[in-house]
């Protein structure tokens, strides 16, 4: 069964407050990869990775972490 934008905000929804307390933790959203959705967790590059997402999924949704520093663009 295919993950609907609607089902993947909601993971998103449930789980975002959590993620985002995690040390190095940087966003969180839903994303289109390869023409299916994912949970795309960013972290610091010059982090260690929170084992709490060293997992291949959140209630079925893909997760895929980035280690991305985001710049204030001027």
């Amino acid at each position: 069964m295919e993950t609907t934008l609607e089902h993947a905000l909601s993971i998103q929804r449930r789980h975002e407050q959590g993620i985002l307390s995690l040390p190095s933790v940087t966003g969180i959203g839903v994303k289109l990869r390869d023409d299916r959705l994912v949970l795309e967790v960013t972290v610091d590059p010059e982090a260690e990775v929170p084992a709490q997402l060293q997992v291949p999924d959140v209630e079925g949704l893909p997760l895929v972490v980035e280690k991305r520093r985001y710049e204030a663009q001027s």
